[in-house]
């Protein structure tokens, strides 16, 4: 899930660019506990036209012991709204196939109708389509809302914080088990619905004027077991990416997910690198 943000090199107050560095590395050294569900990488809120896409995919096969094919595609649009509000989409499919073996199947769409950072106070609503064979999780749905907040904004940098919940429904399968003695004798789905809730933080540096760092951290945790069992998730996402062109862009991009709790006795933290080419329209 993997994904893409912008804004990189020198502004006017180094002070306020190391601080707010600093405290994004304190964040992710500190929250030490949450799994990818509520993203908010759409980037491109300034631009003056009513709607944009974004585009950005790889395909390579290899001729190996079997045939390797691996695919990658993110896509992304706004479509704006003249109060300021906005319906954003967000969608990534990876796949990586050795002959007739799935090694990689997972993938993520959401819906956004969010404040394009013209409010300092805003309610956002989503919902997302999730999976990920590697894990075993057939699929994950879920809703929800969040009431977003901007804690400061100036020239080159701003920082949001948002709280709310969401309901979700997954479907999850042994599949991704790699200790085979804990697999059930008779394996069925686990099916697990909660009422989730969710925080988050998501700040931006311009650090030139083709440049862009964007991090953002999510935080969710059971709401009916606070005390007992929070289940936590943390989803953390950083990216530079650097404006190429007016069209294009090159992104780099780490996230990773730490889950206290899966519904399956699967690994609880994984971590990605991604470089991408992106065309946006």
């Amino acid at each position: 899930m993997r994904m893409l943000g912008f804004r990189l090199l020198l502004f006017s107050n180094y002070q306020v660019a190391i601080k707010f560095l600093l405290f994004f590395i304190g964040l992710q050294a500190t929250v030490v506990q949450a799994q990818i569900l509520n993203v908010d990488r759409e980037v491109l809120d300034s631009m003056p036209k009513n709607w944009y896409g974004l585009i950005s995919g790889s395909f390579s096969k290899d001729k190996q012991k079997f045939d390797i094919q691996d695919i990658n595609l993110y896509t992304e649009s706004v479509i704006k709204r003249k109060n300021g509000m906005g319906i954003t989409y967000v969608g990534q499919v990876d796949a990586t196939i050795s002959g007739k073996q799935i090694l990689q199947n997972e993938g993520y769409f959401q819906l956004k109708h969010r404040d394009l950072d013209k409010r300092k106070n805003s309610l956002e609503y989503f919902l997302q389509y999730q999976w990920n064979g590697a894990w075993g999780m057939q699929s994950r749905a879920l809703g929800g809302l969040n009431l977003r907040k901007r804690l400061f904004e100036a020239k080159g940098y701003d920082l949001y914080f948002g709280i709310g919940g969401f309901v979700q429904n997954e479907i999850w399968d042994y599949n991704g088990v790699a200790d085979a003695t804990k697999i059930p004798l008779n394996p069925i789905d686990v099916v697990d619905q909660q009422l989730r809730l969710n925080t988050y933080l998501k700040g931006a540096i311009k650090l030139s004027s083709k440049c862009d760092l964007v991090c953002q951290t999510y935080v969710q945790s059971d709401a009916l077991s606070l005390i007992g069992n929070p289940r936590i998730r943390w989803y953390w996402s950083s990216e530079i990416v650097y404006n190429l062109t007016e069209n294009w862009m090159l992104g780099l991009n780490y996230d990773h997910t730490y889950n206290q709790s899966n519904p399956v006795p699967i690994g609880k933290y994984y971590y990605g690198y991604l470089m991408n080419l992106s065309f946006k329209f």
